[in-house]
C-alpha cells in the first residue's frame, strides 16, 4: 500500500546571496529553478518577502528554496549559488582608466596632417 503513494521529503534551503552574485537586481520570478523546486520566498534582515510578491534580490538576501525530493538539493544548491566568472560589483570597477580609441586616432592624424602639410609646401 505505501509503495504506490507518492512520498514528499521536502528540504528547505536558504542561500546567501554575495556581492557577485549572477541573481542581484533580478527578480525572483526571472530565475529558472531546477524540477521538483519552487521558491519560498527572500529573507532580508529579519523581514520574510513572499515569493508571490516578486520581490527585487540584493546582496545580502537570503533567498529560500524547498526541493520536494532530496536528490534536488544538490542541483538548487548550485542553481541559487551562481556567481560572476570575476569579482563584479555595480558600484565600481576594478579594471584601470584608458584613452578610448578614437582619442589615440585623433592624435595620430594630427600629427599627420602636420607632417604632410610640412612635406608639401
Amino acid at each position: 500500500m505505501l509503495e504506490n503513494k507518492k512520498v514528499l521529503d521536502p528540504s528547505l534551503l536558504g542561500v546567501f546571496i554575495e556581492d557577485n552574485s549572477v541573481y542581484c537586481g533580478l527578480h525572483l520570478a526571472e530565475i529558472q529553478l531546477p524540477e521538483r523546486c519552487v521558491f519560498v520566498g527572500i529573507l532580508r534582515d529579519t523581514q520574510v518577502i513572499s515569493a508571490t510578491d516578486n520581490p527585487t534580490i540584493f546582496a545580502g538576501d537570503y533567498v529560500l528554496a524547498i526541493a520536494t525530493h532530496p536528490m534536488m538539493v544538490p542541483a538548487l544548491k548550485v542553481t541559487l549559488k551562481k556567481i560572476h566568472s570575476v569579482y563584479y560589483s555595480l558600484n565600481y570597477c576594478l579594471l584601470e582608466a584608458r584613452p578610448a580609441d578614437r582619442q589615440s586616432v585623433n592624435s595620430d592624424d594630427s600629427d599627420l596632417t602636420t607632417n604632410l602639410n610640412s612635406t608639401y609646401y
